[in-house]
């Protein structure tokens, strides 16, 4: 294991007062909260994010050497209350710092990671026992294969040894805006970790590159404008998050630093003009708004602004500038859709609504970029969450216009060629629509009528079948097993101290293992014609048609074997739960027989807890017992 550990208050000796600094620190562990903050334990195969382990110095002119910063007083250095540092954009540089002790026998491989792909300049210097081991250059300033390891994030081997103290200084600078999200990974975890993530971009990325050549192609058909803004718009969306997520500078650039910095900037300008151009085309503001689409022309040449002082002014000024047009273009643009639904237009609702997903997606991003907002999971990804659906939306709302269009032209030409039959035809209009309203409410009901059915037949508290329905279900099958002559199997279940756990822990957790243990037996019975229900109170009952008893059986088995590897958590209790059973089959010789089963299977049940609980009696005397 390796833990995690800030440099507040540690001191560096010779080993033996190492240990017993190390010694004193466990002991303050076990009695005090405050340490508890600053050491954390890290698992095999589990990642730790460092945030509030790391203690960071603001240097304004970023001139301290590392000696230098190695050997300032403790009370310079502050410690971190954000599980991610987010210091937003600042031209000062930030030094970090923390020690890692490894206490393990023998030398494992563990990966930092500095997951913000934008990051200008970062260097990492790993000592121990007071030595330099290693020093890595990372950046987005430095090629991409300069990189210690080649990955869209900021990712160098941690050194460790075994029974010693490894420590690490950061230093970060960069013109965007600085947030430093850390995890140490052990082992190939990261690999895992970023197929899966390097997947869901795959897709993502495919999906987009997807609308935009199918807009694409509808444009070169019908030479409409508006799918021809869409598409950059798409593209724009597609190259910034893809640059923002280091995907563009690994496999496009990786040579080109200025580039990779420049083109976020083009494609923020891109996120500006382009939409101010399509929402101009597509909600037809030049003929209904002419102030409006003045407006909208006037935010999209901005973006041409923009473009220009990418390769001209300062990256911090440009990006700041950018960021806060786009907001205007934004909220311009909702407000566009706002009045063109007033107006009446038919497809403005559409638009808005995929507004909303870019208004929420862009205002979060921007607030998290200016410091406004801590950087996790949702900040993170809003922008991708947001322009995704945002894009989807407005492709639907294009060929709703398309639809709602060639309609509108069809009807035209209906009532030019056809007038003579138009009171006619009103009238099938309306016999259509008092058709679809009946059917409408018929459906309706239908699904109300459907609903009530589940509902009345299903326990409330499990989602299993209630013993109402369980009757009615049991009744069918014994009919069927009697006519077919074919075996039909019942279990009895019922929890072991289920009213000691109610009177101990409360109702509460009863409901829980009620709840859990209707999980473990429905995910055992896997049949189509198998079926489990609630008896009453702990009791459960399982239906196994066309079963004999050792099938019967090895189903009681299987339960028992479910229930006693899981266990019941709520906060910080743990409970464990075991179950005895009843299990009876036969053939039946009777249609009206199926009492005579439910009786054999409780009298087992009976007999389960009588012998100790947690089995499995059936019903020629012999007992399963679980192998626990």
């Amino acid at each position: 294991m390796l833990s995690v550990t800030s440099f507040q208050g540690l001191a560096v000796g010779d080993v033996m007062s190492r240990n017993i600094i190390q010694s004193c620190c466990f002991l303050l562990l076990l009695v005090t909260h405050f340490a508890a903050a600053d050491t954390v334990i890290l698992e095999d195969g589990q990642a730790i994010q460092l945030g509030q382990q790391v203690e960071y110095y603001k240097d304004l002119d970023g001139q301290l050497s590392v000696d230098q910063v190695r050997a300032m007083p403790d009370a310079r250095w502050s410690l971190s209350e954000q599980d991610i540092l987010n210091f937003g954009y600042t031209s000062a540089t930030y030094w970090l710092r923390f020690s890692l002790t490894y206490t393990g026998n023998t030398a494992e491989r563990h990966l930092l990671e500095i997951a913000y792909p934008v990051l200008d300049q970062i260097d990492a210097f790993i000592y121990r026992d007071g030595a330099l081991q290693n020093h890595f250059a990372m950046g987005d300033r430095l090629p991409f294969h300069a990189r210690p390891i080649e990955h869209p994030h900021f990712v160098f081997p941690l050194s460790v040894a075994p029974q010693q103290t490894t420590e690490v200084y950061l230093r970060v600078q960069s013109s965007s805006s600085v947030q430093i999200p850390m995890s140490i990974w052990h082992g190939d975890a990261l690999l895992e970790h970023s197929y899966v993530e390097a997947l869901g971009r795959a897709l993502f990325y495919g999906a987009m590159l997807v609308m935009a050549i199918y807009n694409l192609l509808i444009f070169v058909s019908v030479r409409e404008s508006s799918y021809l803004w869409y598409v950059l718009h798409v593209m724009a969306t597609l190259t910034l998050l893809s640059s923002m997520q280091g995907v563009t500078f690994q496999l496009l650039w990786p040579e080109a630093t200025v580039w990779n910095d420049t083109v976020l900037l083009v494609a923020l300008s891109g996120m500006l003009s382009f939409p101010c151009l399509f929402v101009r085309s597509f909600l037809k503001i030049p003929g209904a708004r002419p102030k409006l689409a003045r407006v909208l022309v006037v935010l999209s040449s901005l973006g041409l602004v923009t473009t220009a002082g990418a390769f001209i002014l300062p990256y911090r000024i440009m990006i700041v500038t950018t960021l806060l047009c786009i907001v205007v273009g934004i909220l311009s643009c909702f407000w566009a859709g706002i009045v063109r639904w007033r107006d009446g237009f038919h497809a403005a609702k559409f638009y808005l609504s995929a507004w909303v997903f870019l208004l929420s997606g862009g205002i979060l991003v921007i607030s998290n970029k200016l410091g406004f907002l801590p950087r996790n999971w949702l900040t993170e990804n809003a922008a991708q969450l947001g322009a995704g659906a945002e894009i989807v939306l407005l492709s639907f709302a294009l060929a709703f216009r398309m639809n709602h269009e060639r309609q509108m032209r069809n009807q035209a030409q209906k009532e030019s060629a056809e007038a003579q039959r138009q009171l006619l035809e009103h009238q099938m209009q309306a016999n259509e629509e008092l058709d679809r309203i009946v059917r409408e409410r018929t459906e309706a009901l239908e699904q109300a009528n459907a609903k009530l059915t589940t509902i009345s037949a299903t326990d409330a508290l499990t989602g299993v079948m209630n013993r109402r329905a369980f009757d009615s279900l049991f009744e069918v099958e014994y009919k069927r097993a009697y006519r077919d002559k074919s075996p039909i199997a019942l279990l009895m279940i019922d929890l072991d101290h289920f009213k000691q756990i109610n009177d101990t822990h409360g109702h509460q957790i009863g409901d829980l293992c009620l709840t859990q243990a209707a999980e473990i037996i429905r995910s055992c019975i896997r049949r189509p014609p198998d079926n489990c229900a609630r008896w009453g109170g702990e009791e459960f009952v399982v239906l196994l048609p066309n079963t004999d008893l050792d099938g019967a059986v090895c189903v009681a088995e299987t339960i028992i074997a479910r229930f006693a590897v899981a266990r019941v958590s709520h906060a910080e209790l743990s409970l464990k739960m075991s179950a005895s059973m009843g299990a009876a089959s036969h053939v039946p010789e009777h249609a009206v027989g199926r009492e005579d089963l439910l009786r054999q299977a409780d009298a087992l049940l009976y007999k389960a807890k009588a012998n100790g609980r947690n089995r499995v009696e059936f019903a020629n005397a012999q007992e399963h017992i679980p192998n626990n």
